[in-house]
């Protein structure tokens, strides 16, 4: 079974004295908004029983705020710098800054930039936490609509691999945990890498995606974007001549997303000088290439009953190949799975996984 509904299972606030629990509220798509960040004492938690590595932020009020400071905890609160300033590589966008909960948005915490991440409790909740501050200004405190994230295993459990190899004969109990060979961290690492290679070799995704500013020809009839599961547009930035000016989303605003095409359609036309303008595009030195979108990609697994149990199996068996191929785990691959020889097992894992993706692709039309 998948890890999550990519919700967060604990959302607390506190503002300098007291916490506040939010959680259903950054669950609920129609919820209320609620709001963090009034004072720069005041902190955003995020929690959930396993590692993530993405948060996913509806906005309701657009935040101004001072630079964001993010910690983890590894036995203390630690700073860390999460990716989001990274993303910018256009020198006529200022976009070289940390996301800011100004717009609808994302954040990702690089697993090898949160060392030793331990669970602890936060309001008599126990989870792995990354909390969010604004410590030295806040001028407007944002509220939120809805939070979201991605574990990072998605799409299956170290449960569901422990069970599959048998481990309960030989080591007890029904997990992988931090004190077994493997670690339930490493084997939520080898899932992770399953599933790039499942979404590589299907051309989709059945987690939240983040594509940053791909860029696109202006098309009068609309652009195709890159991934074919594209759920939510993050922003629209057209070049104008001298700078790259954001649009609104909507039909009856500026553009608007068919999500079972990937089409994003026009509703207005961005007008040029006219040697660049053409019904269908506009070409020509620095207007080639003068669209920029960010979006959010990947069909959700618990929503997808056609692929879910497919995906699943495929994680699983693929995370097993590598904990047998790739370690020693100290005599554990014994009891059941003894019966048969470990290549000949892995020989039947490859099968059985080649032939349920080759399935998977077929689905697909590009």
């Amino acid at each position: 079974m998948a890890t999550t509904d990519f919700s967060f299972t604990s959302v607390q606030t506190y503002n300098g004295s007291n916490y506040g629990d939010m959680t259903l509220e950054a669950q609920r798509p129609g919820g209320t908004s609620f709001g963090s960040f009034v004072e720069t004492t005041h902190f955003l938690y995020l929690g959930h029983d396993s590692k993530f590595d993405m948060a996913t932020f509806d906005i309701d009020t657009a935040a101004s705020l001072g630079v964001l400071k993010y910690e983890y905890y590894n036995g203390s609160w630690t700073e860390f710098i999460p990716l989001s300033a990274s993303y910018a590589t256009d020198p006529d966008d200022s976009e070289n800054s940390q996301y800011a909960f100004d717009v609808d948005g994302v954040e990702i915490f690089p697993e090898n930039r949160l060392d030793s991440w331990a669970t602890t409790a936060v309001n008599s909740v126990t989870k792995y936490w990354i909390r969010i501050s604004s410590p030295n200004s806040v001028t407007t405190p944002p509220t939120f609509k809805r939070i979201g994230m991605r574990p990072i295993a998605s799409y299956a459990t170290t449960k569901d691999v422990y069970e599959l190899m048998q481990m309960a004969g030989v080591l007890g109990g029904t997990d992988f945990t931090t004190s077994t060979t493997p670690t339930k961290a490493q084997v939520e690492t080898l899932i992770n890498r399953a599933e790039s290679y499942i979404d590589f070799r299907t051309r989709r995704s059945w987690k939240p995606t983040f594509n940053s500013e791909e860029v696109h020809p202006f098309n009068a009839y609309g652009i195709k974007l890159d991934r074919s599961d594209a759920i939510k547009i993050l922003s629209m930035k057209v070049w104008d001549g001298s700078s790259w000016q954001l649009k609104t989303q909507g039909r009856s605003n500026d553009y608007f997303l068919v999500l079972d095409t990937s089409m994003v359609h026009f509703s207005r036309d961005f007008r040029l000088p006219v040697r660049f303008y053409g019904r269908s595009s506009f070409t020509g030195g620095e207007f080639s290439n003068r669209v920029k979108i960010s979006y959010l990609s990947g069909t959700n697994i618990n929503i997808d009953t056609r692929a879910a149990g497919i995906i699943t199996s495929a994680a699983i068996k693929l995370t097993a190949i590598e904990m047998t191929k790739n370690a020693d785990f100290g005599g554990g691959f014994t009891s059941g799975l003894d019966r048969v020889s470990l290549s000949e097992r892995i020989d039947q894992w490859n099968t059985e996984i080649n032939d349920q993706l080759d399935t998977l692709t077929s689905w697909s039309t590009f």
